[in-house]
């Protein structure tokens, strides 16, 4: 990632946040596994590489809510160079069905080609100069401090490299935790994020410490990430559960009627061999997780309150790149920004994702403390 990249990503940035969206830097899209070695194929084998394939990287991604609860995405590349400007709106167009994303950006440096603006209606793709950026800031007003901080953060290059960095280098024990925060939540279905996150963090609980500042910046980053996948749910049960988000909670975690009604008919023949002593009585043979009562709460509030979301979502994108810088900033620094019913939704998350991973408790009070301006004891 060259210095001029990242200039153009939170430029990038600045702009989405200008037309309302919450934001991520490089999202990184691999694969489960890589292919076979060259070693594995001259032995006649198929050994796989102990790393995943890399795909490619989604250089910005921004986020907000649409009618409906459901969210609307926007993907940005950038590059410093005009060069291969037209094969790389093909590119371009191929992340943006990966992601399903309704608006696709291409942003250079100085110039973009002929041949690539051409094609930019064809492909739905917004071709843009880093001057074409700058002009576009003027027609998108906000009521934000974007230049103040501590919101002036997010689009500072130092800044956003050593937010950037932050994750790096957590020791071995948080590598699985964190190789599913970059990877592998992009790749599964997104009915299956609700359970998965709670379970990676539930692993490397013992290994996070709520005096950290990485750990805690690194709980808020996650917390951005669950609630964008109940939002995703909320999304699916408003459109075929809503007087009932009980049974659409439960059909979303399992892709479906039918995938529901396998899981509930294992669970029979299940609690059948338990009742027969065929296996232990402390065998847990309910299909939902021990904690799903919490899990519908937490999803029916945010249901109850979708204009909540995008500026909670945002309060957790600040909060966390704040304490990865190793600073700290108050509920009233925040100014426009700071909304205390969003500021709740997002401490309920925590305090979700805490009490259901075995988190110590200490990473409660702390992220309650950044946003509802509470002591922390």
């Amino acid at each position: 990632m060259s210095e001029f990249d990242l200039g153009l990503k939170v430029a990038s940035r600045r702009l989405l946040w200008r037309m309302g969206y919450s934001t991520r830097l490089d999202v990184k899209l691999r694969g489960a596994w890589s292919a076979v070695t060259e070693a594995g194929q001259q032995a006649g084998g198929r050994r796989r590489s102990s790393e995943p394939e890399s795909f490619t990287d989604l250089d910005v991604l921004g986020l907000s809510m649409a009618s409906g609860s459901r969210l609307h995405s926007a993907i940005v590349d950038c590059k410093t160079s005009a060069k291969g400007s037209t094969s790389r709106m093909f590119w371009v167009r191929g992340v943006a069905d990966f992601f399903a994303a309704d608006d696709a950006y291409m942003v250079r440096d100085t110039v973009v080609s002929d041949a690539a603006r051409q094609l930019s209606s064809r492909l739905r793709i917004t071709a843009l100069t880093s001057k074409d950026l700058s002009q576009l800031e003027g027609i998108h007003p906000s009521d934000l401090a974007l230049d103040v901080a501590p919101l002036s953060c997010l689009f500072d290059k130092e800044s956003a490299a050593k937010v950037l960095a932050a994750f790096d280098g957590l020791g071995e024990k948080l590598k699985p935790l964190l190789n599913y925060r970059d990877f592998n939540y992009w790749l599964y279905e997104e009915h299956r994020n609700p359970i998965q996150l709670v379970e990676h963090l539930r692993a490397a609980a013992k290994a996070l410490e709520p005096r950290n500042p990485r750990h805690l910046a690194l709980l808020l980053d996650l917390t951005w990430l669950y609630l964008l996948t109940l939002c995703h749910a909320v999304h699916a049960i408003r459109s075929a559960h809503v007087s009932d988000p009980d049974r659409g909670l439960q059909e979303y975690l399992f892709g479906g009627a039918v995938g529901l009604r396998e899981k509930q008919e294992l669970a029979r023949l299940l609690a059948e061999l338990r009742s027969s002593g065929a296996i232990p009585n402390e065998t847990h043979v309910d299909p939902l997780p021990a904690y799903y009562p919490k899990l519908r709460e937490l999803l029916t509030r945010i249901m109850l309150r979708p204009s909540s979301v995008l500026p909670a979502l945002r309060l957790l994108e600040l909060l966390s790149a704040i304490t990865a810088l190793g600073e700290r900033t108050e509920p009233a620094d925040l100014g426009n920004l700071y909304d205390p019913l969003a500021a709740k939704q997002a401490a309920d998350v925590v305090g979700f994702l805490v009490g259901t991973t075995g988190l110590d408790a200490g990473f409660r009070a702390r992220a309650r403390s950044l946003l509802l301006g509470e002591p922390v004891s």
